[in-house]
């Protein structure tokens, strides 16, 4: 009996450890989920989100200003047909790039299939058009984009940035009508 006793007392810090660990993953999931653009706008009265992060989106008289994040890249979060979706800036880029299950979701037709030079590569493509894209308080109407397979986040090109008065400074991008 006095041996059981002794192996128990062994098992209970083991126990204590695991369910620590599994409570901190937990929590630490919690708040990376939480720092996702999209859920700002999927979870507007989310008050832990409020308080631990800053939307990287400020709506101006004339556009937008955008805090880059901390790998210096302008994202945030804005819709697609009404459909909420993660984006970036790419001034690299010359259209507007759509991932294709965002695409799905939100109605997008499939056209023609282009090939798209991209800094992966040349990769098959498909050109679209989107009937409400919205970032902010920029809303544009029937703007030509591809949609590609391998994308994670839609990307903002240049057919959208040349349309507006685009200036950069200390970490802030300011999108603005002309």
């Amino acid at each position: 009996m006095a041996r059981l006793l002794t192996e128990c007392n062994k098992v209970k810090p083991l126990i204590f450890v695991v369910f620590a660990f599994v409570l901190m993953y937990l929590a630490a999931d919690n708040l990376l989920r939480r720092q996702s653009p999209t859920y700002a706008i999927e979870h507007p009265n989310d008050v832990v989100q409020q308080i631990l992060f800053e939307n990287p989106i400020t709506n101006t008289e004339k556009g937008v200003v955008i805090s880059a994040d901390r790998q210096g890249h302008y994202s945030g979060a804005g819709m697609v047909n009404n459909h909420v979706m993660e984006f970036m800036i790419d001034t690299g880029a010359t259209r507007v790039a759509v991932p294709s299950e965002l695409a799905k979701r939100a109605g997008l037709k499939f056209g023609p299939a282009v090939i798209s030079n991209t800094a992966a590569g040349n990769v098959r493509a498909y050109q679209t058009k989107i009937p409400t894209l919205t970032i902010g308080s920029i809303t544009l109407y029937n703007t030509q984009a591809v949609i590609l397979d391998k994308l994670d986040q839609v990307l903002i090109g240049m057919s959208v940035l040349k349309k507006f008065r685009v200036t950069q400074f200390d970490g802030k991008m300011v999108i603005e009508s002309p």
